[in-house]
């Protein structure tokens, strides 16, 4: 449980970590062909693999798909519960018309 809690963290840390991390690694990936939009990516990978050698090395037995649903549900949570909230809202405008 703590895995999961930590990779929502991590998901959802990786729009603010993204700058300081692409500054640090830009100058290292020169011969590297890396477009601008691929840094957040690699940002996102490198926190979710922060996550899985942490809980490894504590003794933890991980899962993937929990280190990854708990990264992707950090990193677009907000956004899902935007949609979810605007949906529901519309629901209620709808049965409200009725």
């Amino acid at each position: 449980m703590l895995t999961f809690v930590l990779s929502v963290i991590a998901g959802f840390a990786t729009p603010f970590v993204e700058p300081f991390l692409s500054k640090l690694i830009q100058p290292r990936l020169d011969e590297f062909p890396v477009h601008e939009g691929e840094y957040r990516t690699i940002t996102f990978v490198l926190l979710l693999l922060g996550v899985a050698i942490a809980a490894i090395s504590s003794g933890v037995v991980v899962s993937a798909f929990t280190v990854l649903f708990g990264g992707l549900l950090g990193l677009f949570g907000l956004r899902l519960f935007k949609v979810i909230k605007s949906v529901m809202g519309a629901s209620e405008g709808d049965a409200q018309d009725r």
